[in-house]
């Protein structure tokens, strides 16, 4: 074995790499909502350039991730890729191609750990949008009802996913309002988003944006059909804490040889320009899988769109099969192959620069609640669990304001410390750690020399313990020699004290050169030689 003193060095030197890991995915700094805006914390302005990042079951013949997750029956066979650790490990390098920073995921498994993922997107700085819905646990267009477990599951994916800091959001629903009447679905989801933001203040956690996604153009449908709209006005109206933080946009319009104009991108962010909360595409990629070009990342990041809407998530990065079929790569195990679109999306996301605005200098135009369309449900659902209920709701569920809210909604902005403060307080942990760890191997070396006779002055007494049977010492508290529990015989030098102890009383008898021996009346004991060094 290396002398201690030898291998402090490298265990300093994994200490400080093991510090430096931790400082670094700590200190990714959250993602503020000012207005209809993402920011950093340092006040640049935030553009999603995701992708989806979910896998369906390789036995699984419903092939699209979409289609998986919409089952209604819960039988836990989906993929949750941010719970496997050398899935990111192989894909993280081909996400920083794509020049990645978000990845979303329909539905992850509350019951596993994520926080090797998390930390190495973390470190690429890639953030994650998590759907809170699962199969067969998700709000239905028909019949739909909001009930403890719905609750139940929503909350725990909450509690799993809180505390890393490149959680962009939670996402309660994607695309299951099917009207927003008072027996429609959408009053449903939006007593989802009330209950999970008042779940969210409760547990006293860092303000996380609840939003919802949509289909706002499908197909060859260049319009913007009038439910879509219903739909976003909806979940933006009525009181602060009943509302949305962000909107995602289902837009799959865009195909080869299409332009701004005849995709109804135009249509979709002329609609949507006076909305007063963070749009972004929430899906984007030609329906058509064979007319996929990706050309619309240029429109979706130029200077049409970006002043207005905060970027988008391609769907998707897997190739789920069978032919046509969406994806980027094809995997199979730690092998990775690029699709045909995968190098269309490098080269179109590398030459892209948005209209971007910082913080300090952006002013919100329009920070007020929308109006609620007509014969939109003037209550909602009740909290299941009413314990949790938030301030706005009552025991018939809570209201929303035909004309909206007077309050204005205040900026998603980070709570508590700040990056340099969390920076500080992880290089202080480590610093702590390290300490400790060297003190005690110095003390452990310190034993060990004090052990070695050798380096004994003559002047001082040394002690050897014997065992006067085969009981453990260290079973008594007397470590690793062994000794007996009423007999100790202490041997030094010739000039030294012997003790003895023995069942009667003690007698001293004057010993040779002037020294004492001390020996028990019922069992005298020979002077024993002191023990070689």
């Amino acid at each position: 074995m290396l002398p201690l003193r030898s291998r402090l060095p490298s265990v300093l030197a994994i200490l400080s790499l093991w510090a430096n890991a931790l400082v670094k995915a700590q200190d990714v700094p959250y993602i503020n909502i000012k207005g209809s805006k993402f920011f950093y914390a340092n006040g640049s302005q935030f553009f999603l350039k995701g992708v989806v990042y979910q896998q369906v079951p390789d036995n699984d013949e419903q092939g699209s991730v979409s289609t998986n997750l919409a089952r209604s029956s819960a039988d836990n066979t989906y993929v949750d890729p941010l719970s496997d650790a050398s899935a990111c490990q192989r894909d993280i390098p081909y996400l920083q191609r794509l020049q990645v920073n978000v990845v979303r995921s329909y539905g992850i498994d509350n019951t596993k750990s994520h926080d090797e993922c998390m930390n190495l997107l973390a470190e690429a700085g890639i953030y994650a949008l998590i759907d809170l819905p699962a199969p067969g646990l998700t709000i239905a267009s028909l019949n739909p009802t909001w009930n403890d477990v719905l609750y139940d599951r929503f909350a725990n994916v909450v509690d799993v996913m809180h505390t890393y800091p490149n959680l962009l959001g939670f996402v309660v629903g994607d695309n299951v309002i099917a009207g927003v009447g008072e027996t429609d679905s959408g009053p449903y989801v939006k007593a989802a988003v009330r209950d999970m933001k008042a779940y969210i203040r409760q547990k006293e956690y860092r303000p996380i944006p609840v939003g919802y996604v949509n289909d706002v153009l499908q197909g060859n449908a260049a319009a913007i059909d009038s439910q879509s709209k219903d739909t976003w006005e909806y979940l933006n109206c009525g009181g602060i804490n009943d509302r949305i933080d962000f909107f995602g946009a289902n837009m799959v319009t865009f195909c080869k040889g299409s332009t701004y104009t005849d995709s109804g991108y135009n249509n979709a962010t002329q609609s949507l320009s006076a909305y007063s909360l963070p749009i972004f595409l929430a899906a984007y990629g030609c329906s058509q899988a064979l007319s996929r070009d990706f050309s619309e990342i240029k429109v979706i990041y130029g200077q049409q769109m970006s002043p207005i809407w905060s970027g988008g998530i391609i769907y998707e990065y897997f190739y789920q099969g069978p032919e046509p079929a969406y994806g980027l790569v094809s995997v199979s195990g730690s092998q990775v192959s690029l699709r045909t679109n995968f190098a269309d999306v490098v080269t179109s996301i590398a030459t892209v620069s948005p209209s971007s605005v910082a913080s300090a200098s952006y002013s919100p135009s329009n920070d007020d609640a929308a109006t609620c369309p007509p014969g939109a449900a003037t209550s909602l659902p009740s909290n299941p669990r009413t314990a949790l209920a938030s301030p706005s709701s009552t025991a018939s569920g809570s209201s929303t304001n035909g004309t909206g809210s007077p309050a204005t909604s205040p900026s998603l902005s980070r709570s508590g410390l700040s990056s340099g403060a969390r920076a500080g307080i992880g290089i202080g942990v480590a610093v702590v750690v390290m300490i400790t760890i060297v003190v005690a191997l110095l003390f452990i070396r310190r034993r060990r020399q004090q052990k070695k006779v050798g380096g004994a002055k003559p002047e001082q007494w040394t002690k050897t313990e014997l065992a006067a049977d085969g009981v453990d010492g260290e079973a008594r508290g007397y470590g690793p020699h062994m000794a007996d529990s009423n007999v100790r015989v202490e041997i030094e030098d010739t000039s030294k004290i012997r003790e003895a102890p023995g069942d009667g009383p003690i007698f001293e008898k004057p010993g040779e050169g002037g020294n004492v021996s001390e020996m028990a009346e019922s069992s005298p004991r020979n002077e024993l030689p002191a023990p070689s060094r």
